[in-house]
């Protein structure tokens, strides 16, 4: 929460036109000046109740996603950090801040960003020739896990990131295996008929980056529910509903 960072003085608005923008207008010391923070906090919080308590209304919605975007950038701004998996929380009001047909097309437009932040992230790694690195997540493991291999080396994860350095071939295996399975979502940018294994995939991807790194998305996961195929969700709901009634009618008679 904002009212959290207690008025934070260093921040960083980055090479970012719209984080200098929020500094060069003063937002930033606005949302976290100890009265203002704790009303956002509270808009925050409400907007989402609000939103669940109420459905079908596209007010309380918009109100969340103006709100998370401000909270993305001032928190970041003070975080000195582009803690990018908030992108979930950002995006995940969005479908709901509109109603139908337009809801549906943004749902759609949300599956297609995930679809991207997946095979970008194999492609990159496949054209910058991180694949063909054999000691790519050895590397990793030692700019990244130092801290816990020093301070908490009897822990299962340190023994694990210790046989990970040892074996050289695993680690490789591993670094391959999560650049294959963030490539194979170029799949759902042709059909959806897999999709359901894409949203298996997008949630073992985040399992092993838990373990391999201790990085844990859960805001990527909120986006990955877009995969769901809930269209044959809604079908099914609407058919076993039809039948009830057919079923109480009868009865009725």
């Amino acid at each position: 929460m904002l009212s959290q960072l207690e008025a934070p003085v260093l921040g960083n608005a980055y090479k970012d036109f719209t984080f200098w923008g929020f500094e060069l207008l003063g937002l930033t010391n606005f949302f976290t000046s100890p009265g203002w923070s704790l009303a956002f906090d509270l808009l925050l919080t409400a907007s989402v109740v609000l939103a669940l308590i109420f459905p079908r209304g596209v007010l309380f919605p918009r109100i969340y996603c103006v709100a998370i975007l401000m909270y993305f950038i001032v928190h970041t701004t003070y975080a000195n950090h582009h803690y990018r998996p908030i992108i979930g929380l950002v995006l995940a009001g969005t479908p709901f801040a509109f109603r139908m047909p337009r809801s549906y097309t943004v749902f759609q437009a949300v599956r297609y960003y995930v679809l991207f932040i997946y095979t970008s992230a194999g492609l990159y790694k496949i054209f910058r020739g991180s694949w063909v690195n054999t000691d790519q997540m050895t590397g990793i493991i030692e700019n990244t896990q130092l801290e816990l291999l020093l301070l908490h080396s009897d822990g299962w994860h340190a023994h694990f990131f210790t046989w990970l350095l040892e074996h050289q071939w695993a680690s490789w295996g591993l670094f391959l295996l999560a650049v294959w399975m963030e490539t194979v979502f170029l799949i759902g940018y042709f059909t959806k008929r897999w999709d359901l294994w894409l949203f298996c995939t997008a949630i073992s991807l985040h399992i092993g980056f838990y373990l391999t790194m201790r990085f844990f998305a859960f805001e990527l996961i909120v986006l990955d529910l877009t995969l769901l195929p809930w269209d044959r969700l809604f079908r099914r709901a609407q058919h076993r509903s039809l039948a009830l009634r057919w079923w109480c009618a009868k009865e009725c008679r």
